[in-house]
């Protein structure tokens, strides 16, 4: 018995416009994972886990939880990509795509009839991935209903993308003021001990020893290792 199958094909000008939009997406996201790479090769390595932590939270808004998302990187994973400048690379390549991915989870849920109660993801020290989405259906896919969910999570999108834009904005402000505040420290630092049994000699010696390192006529940058009995 013969069997014939039929593949309805779109309009040339369809699949073209659809090629053409693909190519488009592919660009972006290549624009988008160089201007990530050019960034981490600016600084490739940090002191600490401590200082990448800090870095990249200032960096990436979506780190900081929402009312109904979160991100969470495994200790290890920042250990690692404090010090190795490719696992940085592809962690905040993939911290880049963070807000995209959660907007459509949370629009895709809603279209399907689901209303989601929270989204966690977290990046543990092997590069893996995992998503835990808990929401509850309302509606068949397809209905009024869902439309008008789908309608409520684009809204709710919306207002997540303004809440990360103050953040990193907050963030920018918080980083220039520090900047600044360093500017102002002349680099001058002093560790002194005074050490005796009355603490009257014992402040006058010390407030004493603080004006010495501090007189305009020291040229001494630290003054450290004090050690006076009294």
């Amino acid at each position: 018995m013969a069997m014939e199958i039929k593949e309805n094909l779109p309009d040339y000008g369809v699949r073209k416009q659809n090629y053409s939009n693909l190519e488009q997406v592919n660009t972006e996201k290549e624009v988008q994972t160089k201007a990530v790479k050019k960034e981490t090769e600016k600084k490739s390595t940090y002191g600490s886990r401590r200082e990448y932590s800090e870095y990249l939270s200032h960096k990436y808004a979506c780190l900081t939880p929402t009312k109904d998302s979160s991100v969470t990187i495994n200790s290890s994973l920042l250990s690692k990509a404090a010090s190795n400048p490719k696992t940085a690379e592809w962690l905040e390549n993939t911290l880049s795509q963070m807000p995209d991915c959660i907007n459509k989870i949370c629009e895709n849920s809603a279209k399907n009839g689901a209303r989601l109660v929270s989204l966690e993801i977290s990046i543990d020290s092997e590069d893996c991935i995992t998503t835990k989405c808990v929401g509850v259906f309302e509606a068949d896919p397809g209905t009024e209903e869902s439309k008008k969910m789908a309608e409520e999570a684009r809204a709710r999108n919306k207002e997540r993308k303004e809440e990360w834009e103050k953040l990193l904005e907050k963030n920018k402000e918080k980083k220039v003021g520090q900047e600044k505040l360093e500017e102002k420290k002349d680099g001058r630092q002093y560790d002194i001990t005074v050490m005796g049994t009355d603490m009257g000699k014992v402040t006058e010696n010390l407030i004493s020893k603080i004006g010495r390192g501090n007189s305009s006529i020291s040229t001494v940058p630290t003054v450290t290792g004090f050690d006076l009995k009294v």
